[in-house]
């Protein structure tokens, strides 16, 4: 089949850009031929970078060679170039070239594509706490019941297929866009967690948390758990750049005012291999996002042969952990029940190594291959 796959853009080093490129590679694999349809130009080498090697598609449509996306926390930006998308979906989708057009990133447009994968729709950023960076409440609410009129159309028009990364979203789609959807978990590259990280186990700090420096990873929730448990160290890990900075000053005026400076580090976007050194030493991996998706860093984690503590909502919990209690892992209400478990794990080794065995397998479960399987399988049936 002659199959495009849509996506903005690749030159974000993000997990919506890594199953994209997991797409286009299970689908060469079937020996489809594959356009990527983006608005800016990819840059090959930064991607390879950014994910290791990888398949390429056969050929490459984009609107421009600038790199906009660096740019989209500016409002007028970001809505010009996802305008664009829109129209390129649209374009697409009516020359009929295609014998199967497939968004990768169904965030912001759910509808055009015959197949459209849906990370978190926007239509329900305002009631589950994820405004987009380049908006903010009051604009969101002004925007929103626009977008949503523009959006409930081209469902009515042309709706196609939803896929989705995690039972919880699968309802979240179900209450704000009133539509089915099949989940096809994210592709999660275990190996290296698993064979650099499990068994090379280091001493070193407790608990380790992995997350931008972005308002919506509610980061300021670690010091206070931090506080509650007494007997733990914390390392924070994130990508951070300018719009990050009130993020960081906040982290730091709560991590002094609440006494834990000397138990809680920041780092900044660190490399491959210094993250794969802070799993191996680590004991416990703490996940503060509510309404989390799915939850990349909490398998990664996972096969490192660290224990989950998650905040009870999302996929991490609905998901990952299977919605057990002490199977996988651990999930949370409150910063006290947080720290009250992580000082459960820290004093007991046997638990702790019981879990983690656990959650090594349960990881497999999520990697690279079983998701190229089934995103090759279903758009084979889509196509039938």
């Amino acid at each position: 089949m002659n199959i495009a796959i849509a996506h903005h853009s690749l030159n974000i080093p993000g997990g919506a850009e890594r199953l994209c490129i997991a797409t286009i590679e299970a689908l060469l694999r079937k020996n489809h031929e594959v356009t990527l349809i983006t608005v800016e130009k990819t840059d090959w080498q930064t991607v390879t970078k950014n994910f290791g090697e990888i398949k390429l598609p056969e050929r490459e449509v984009y609107l421009t060679t600038s790199k906009i996306s660096k740019h989209l926390s500016n409002v007028s930006i970001a809505s010009a170039y996802f305008m664009s998308y829109l129209a390129q979906l649209l374009i697409s989708r009516g020359q009929k070239k295609y014998d199967l057009l497939l968004n990768t990133f169904g965030d912001i447009v759910n509808s055009i594509a015959d197949i459209t994968y849906v990370h978190f729709p926007l239509r329900a950023a305002g009631q589950l706490s994820q405004i987009p960076a380049f908006s903010n409440k009051p604009m969101w609410r002004f925007v929103a019941p626009l977008y949503g009129k523009l959006m409930r159309g081209l469902d009515l028009v042309s709706p196609g297929i939803l896929l989705t990364n995690s039972k919880f979203m699968r309802e979240v789609i179900k209450r704000f866009l009133n539509r089915n959807s099949l989940v096809v978990y994210p592709p999660v590259d275990v190996e290296p967690f698993s064979s650099k990280c499990y068994k090379n186990r280091k001493n070193g700090c407790t608990v380790v948390v992995v997350a931008s420096y972005t308002p919506k990873r509610h980061l300021e929730q670690v010091p206070l758990i931090a506080k509650h448990a007494k007997s733990a160290r914390f390392v924070i890990m994130g990508k951070a750049d300018k719009y990050s900075l009130p993020i960081l000053r906040r982290l730091k005026k709560e991590i002094k005012e609440l006494d834990v400076e000397n138990r809680v580090s920041l780092l900044q976007n660190v490399p491959f291999n210094k993250l794969l050194d802070v799993f191996s030493r680590s004991e416990v991996y703490l996940h503060v996002m509510p309404f989390d998706h799915f939850g990349i860093s909490v398998v990664e984690a996972m096969a490192s042969g660290c224990v989950p503590v998650v905040h009870r909502s999302g996929g991490p919990w609905s998901d990952i952990l299977g919605c057990q209690q002490g199977r996988y892992g651990y999930s949370y209400d409150t910063a006290e029940e947080a720290g009250e478990l992580i000082d459960m794990l820290v004093a007991d080794e046997n638990l702790r190594i019981e879990i983690a065995s656990r959650a090594i397998v349960r990881a497999k479960k999520f990697e690279k291959n079983a998701f190229m399987n089934r995103i090759a399988e279903v758009v084979e049936k889509v196509a039938a």
